[in-house]
């Protein structure tokens, strides 16, 4: 009898879960050590991530005209005009295509998220910073894995985050944003671990960290957070026994 194969974990699902069950339960939320860009006074980095990166824009709608070449022939004339008109058309409709705004220059980044700022790295090089200080909407999605911001008209242009990491950097930019009122977002509030969840056997929450592709800084706060909340639920257990 065939055995139906084995789901993959997902550990960054689980990252962000026990994440905000931590941050819900008051624990304090861990520093990443940030190596080569500089951060501000009072700046701390919370998550390195990888995510796929998009930017939302339109074209401005121009396009270059093609001129029919000259011939003496009336035929000739006639047929290049015909081709002329043919590759304009083409081209017009492609530029009022482009001039609706779409989802642009996809590409996959290194995302850096501290307590002021998104830092998604260039592809030649360096970061480019989003502050949350210039934010006008944000919208968290962990159960699609994408997070969406839009900022001041004339700053930049909105900028979409997708991937399996995206959970856990929406996590990190909205306890910024929101400080505690963070767990009042319903997106971001389901990622809190019920009881029922805590009620199943540890060995099945916990991963060999070989396989959980969390750094090395994720992973002992990951485990630390493991540690407090079996000790608090033995100690629930005891207290409710009696």
């Amino acid at each position: 009898m065939n055995t139906p194969p084995r789901r993959s974990p997902d550990p960054w699902w689980r990252y962000a879960q026990d994440c905000a069950t931590a941050l819900n339960q008051g624990i304090e939320p861990p520093v990443i050590p940030t190596h080569g860009p500089l951060l501000k006074v009072n700046e701390v980095t919370r998550l390195s991530a990888p995510a796929y990166y998009s930017r939302l824009a339109s074209g401005d709608g121009n396009y270059d005209r093609a001129n029919a070449p000259f011939f003496v022939n009336p035929i000739l004339m006639g047929g290049a005009m015909a081709t002329q008109g043919a590759i304009n058309r083409r081209r017009r409709r492609h530029a009022d295509r482009d001039a609706h705004p779409t989802w642009r220059n996809h590409r996959e980044v290194a995302v850096l998220t501290t307590n002021l700022r998104l830092m998604c790295s260039r592809p030649d090089g360096g970061y480019v910073s989003f502050w949350y200080q210039d934010l006008t909407e944000f919208y968290p999605d962990p159960d699609t894995r994408s997070l969406t911001m839009a900022f001041d008209e004339d700053h930049t242009a909105p900028l979409r985050l997708n991937g399996p990491a995206v959970p856990g950097i929406s996590l990190w930019a909205a306890h910024a944003l929101y400080g505690p009122a963070w767990r009042e977002h319903p997106k971001l509030a389901a990622l809190i671990q019920t009881a029922q969840t805590h009620t199943q056997p540890h060995t099945e929450r916990t991963q060999d960290p070989a396989d959980t592709g969390l750094t090395d800084e994720q992973q002992r706060w990951w485990t630390q957070h493991q540690h407090r909340t079996l000790s608090l639920r033995n100690s629930d257990d005891r207290r409710f026994s009696r």
